[in-house]
């Protein structure tokens, strides 16, 4: 009998199988709202649990960027990739900015185009296909309070309505350089933008016209990488001469400058209550700083190339840093002490995003794979392959 033909029922399984239609058509009557929501929102991910069901189940989702021209999202618990948003930009996805409540990313390109996506039904809801105020270099957005901005390669800011994806206002923040780092706060008001012509810029967000409110140009140099605390109006910006700002915020004065790099910084991450920062410059070192006394703590060397990301676990004291000569490498802060090199990546490692709760790191790099990692154990869990060009970004 072939596989698709039905056996014949007798009297006995037809009764029995409407009593069973019954009596799932009145369990299924008992939970009909919650049934009803879980099916529309589970609608585009048909086997298995819904993006919103793993994000509160706790489940370690990533999204990365690629010189492909798309973007992906990767579930990292079942290690599989759970879909591809593709098909509008034209140029490398370079920036991308997520509301993992509502479940939204915005993506902006090398081509100049913008577009906010739905991650749950991997489709482009609203779009910016226009190269009039250049490359799209670097996004932030206040999700809650429905603005957006981004920086591009012309200098120009511009504040979006996160929600539409429309244009509200365009400033020549630095004119002719490209902008590398830009952050927003609605609530303060403010979003802050660091440039290659060496200045940082402070703009009001409450107005209808983007105004900038002052200058921090304490670099000599290309400001290549910066972090903002707002709630404690400190930022602590690296320049392409490998200097170091720590600044406030409010009244843009310098509160120290942190030398020994001697090339440009990549990557900082700080921990104010702890008052410890971490720096990666292309000299193929980090660097450990105490935010009180502004000493330098000591140097992390191994790395043969430019160190080009980092991440750290101030509680355990724990930093993963990544580097151009395709390793990866464990650091214990309060040792300065290398405890292990991770090996695996074809070419330069360019991106790093932490779990630390678990002990895991996500890597990217321009061998077009992500790498999941384990630090106890210290070894490789998972390659994930997809990507047709180098990752710029992940999230």
């Amino acid at each position: 009998m072939p596989e698709d033909a039905e056996e014949p029922q007798d009297a006995s399984d037809g009764h029995e199988a409407q009593k069973t239609a019954e009596s799932e058509g009145l369990t299924a009557a008992k939970g009909k709202g919650k049934g009803k929501e879980e099916k529309k929102k589970s609608k585009f991910w048909i086997s298995w649990d819904s993006l919103e069901r793993r994000l509160q189940l706790s489940k370690w989702v990533a999204f990365s960027c690629s010189k492909d021209h798309t973007a992906k999202i990767w579930e990292l618990n079942s290690m599989e990739c759970r879909g591809t948003l593709a098909g509008l930009h034209e140029g490398t996805v370079r920036c991308a900015v997520i509301d993992w409540k509502e479940l939204m990313v915005i993506t902006g390109s090398d081509d100049g185009s913008m577009c906010l996506w739905s991650l749950d039904r991997c489709e482009c809801k609203e779009q910016w296909l226009s190269n009039k105020h250049g490359q799209q270099t670097c996004l932030a957005a206040d999700w809650e309070n429905q603005r957006a901005v981004s920086g591009t390669a012309q200098g120009k800011l511009c504040l979006w309505d996160s929600k539409r994806l429309a244009l509200l206002s365009v400033v020549a923040a630095h004119p002719g350089a490209r902008i590398n780092k830009v952050y927003v706060d609605v609530v303060i008001g403010l979003a802050v933008t660091a440039a290659e012509d060496g200045r940082c810029r402070t703009w009001d967000v409450t107005v209808p016209e983007l105004t900038c409110i002052g200058t921090f140009d304490k670099h000599g140099e290309s400001v290549s990488s910066m972090v903002i605390d707002f709630n404690k109006n400190r930022v602590m910006s690296g320049a392409s001469d490998g200097s170091v700002q720590f600044w406030h915020l409010k009244t843009r004065s310098s509160i120290a400058l942190l030398s020994g790099h001697t090339d440009k910084i990549n990557s900082i991450v700080m921990d104010l209550q702890k008052a410890i920062a971490v720096t990666a410059s292309d000299d193929e070192t980090a660097r450990v700083w105490d935010l009180q006394s502004f000493a330098p703590l000591g140097v992390l060397e191994g790395h043969t190339l430019a160190v080009r990301d980092l991440t750290a676990d101030f509680e355990e004291m724990i930093c993963v840093t990544c580097s151009d000569d395709t390793t990866m490498r464990i650091w214990d802060l309060m040792g300065r002490t290398c405890l292990a090199v991770l090996e695996g990546h074809a070419s330069r490692v360019t991106c790093l995003r932490s779990n630390w709760k678990r002990k895991l790191v996500l890597s990217a790099s321009d061998d077009y794979t992500l790498k999941l990692w384990d630090i106890e154990k210290q070894w490789c869990e998972e390659t994930f392959c997809g990507h047709a060009g180098a990752i710029t970004m992940l999230c």
